[in-house]
């Protein structure tokens, strides 16, 4: 089976700090990102209006249970690795909890559709790519979203809000 790569484009951005974001798809789709990217680039962190409309978009996606955030629908293109920025990025823009335990993420996980058996190893790439950081060793290990971490998050969580209000 051969792939082709004609109608495929690929951007790669680098951070301050080094780590890399790399995007693949369409002609159209790398420009939506880039936009998108660079606006959140360009901004001063979090004023209030982008954290309101932040906030705005996330309660369509998310919900709480006894107080614990979680995606209300399983979306077929968001795999563990995003879920997991997304629901820090709940804590972090509604909740305004900046680290969490890793028994609070994993039940925030499970109650949202996931089945991880490990959560520290779903995040293992996700700290190695700097979207996320942990502190502490097995049952105190907190987990805290980068600048990186929260961009991603944000950019996806704005493209599943775009493509449900089609």
């Amino acid at each position: 089976m051969s792939v082709d790569n004609n109608n495929k484009y690929r951007i790669k951005i680098r951070y301050p700090e080094g780590t890399e974001l790399e995007i693949e798809g369409s002609e159209k789709f790398i420009i939506e990102q880039k936009k998108e990217i660079l606006k959140e680039f360009g901004k001063m962190p979090n004023t209030i209006t982008e954290t309101q409309d932040l906030e705005k978009s996330m309660r369509k996606i998310i919900d709480f249970k006894d107080n614990m955030p979680y995606i209300k629908t399983r979306f077929l293109d968001l795999d563990i690795k995003m879920a997991i920025l997304i629901i820090l990025t709940a804590y972090k823009v509604i909740q305004k909890i900046f680290s969490i335990s890793a028994i609070e993420l994993s039940k925030s996980i499970k109650i949202s559709g996931y089945a991880p058996k490990r959560i520290d190893r779903e995040a293992i790439s996700l700290i190695k790519d700097s979207s996320i950081r942990a502190e502490g060793t097995k049952r105190n290990r907190k987990y805290t979203l980068t600048d990186i971490g929260f961009t991603k998050a944000s950019v996806k969580i704005f493209n599943i809000e775009k493509s449900n209000t089609k």
